[in-house]
């Protein structure tokens, strides 16, 4: 390997680097102040670059949040998959703790932003295509999918992933911890009996 490619690979190592701290810092930021507060210069700040900096990587600050919401449904994914396989209450309370996760904030405040700003929307209706396509796919190796037909196990997995989701956003302001447990234990036995009948 010539000195010229080992310098080009250095290269490209440095600027997946620098986007890649990028990308984690606009989580980071998005996660805990908003995503209408999440400024260019917070998150430079936070991933210690330069706001041209940021412009050699991203052409504009949608592109990076386009980005960031990638690397966060990257992650929900790679966790469902690091699942591997489980019983179906396994996959629900699993399924409600990746909905809680501080991380899935990020998601929540970009969708809700996207309702109104028609930029944003079009940037991450792909976004969101793909990782349905993916959580649909996912739900086809589930313990329901082998008891049911294939577009049953993806219309469960989807509405999983809604009901958590709205749990996620309300408990934030009105928990109801009773409810939440008997939402799971219902669902549980709802899937369960689903699978019986399979």
């Amino acid at each position: 390997m010539t000195a010229e490619a080992v310098g080009r690979r250095t290269q490209a190592e440095r600027s997946a680097s620098t986007q890649a701290a990028l990308v984690e810092a606009t989580i980071e930021t998005i996660q805990e102040l908003g995503y209408h507060r999440a400024s260019l210069g917070e998150i430079c700040a936070r991933a210690g670059v330069s706001k041209g900096g940021l412009f050699r990587h991203f052409d504009s600050r949608l592109d990076l949040v386009v980005a960031a919401a990638q690397e966060v449904g990257r992650r929900h994914l790679e966790g469902f998959r690091s699942l591997g396989p489980a019983t179906i209450e396994e996959q629900l309370v699993f399924a409600r703790s990746r909905a809680r996760a501080d991380i899935n904030a990020v998601w929540f405040e970009l969708l809700i932003a996207a309702r109104t700003d028609e930029h944003l929307r079009e940037q991450l209706t792909p976004v969101a295509i793909w990782l349905y396509d993916n959580i649909e796919e996912l739900a086809l190796a589930s313990t329901l999918a082998q008891k049911v037909e294939p577009g049953l196990a993806r219309l469960a997995a989807t509405s999983v992933v809604h009901m958590f989701d709205g749990e996620a956003v309300i408990r934030a302001v009105l928990p109801r911890p009773a409810d939440e447990e008997a939402r799971l234990a219902g669902a549980v036995a709802l899937f369960e009996g689903v699978a019986d009948q399979g």
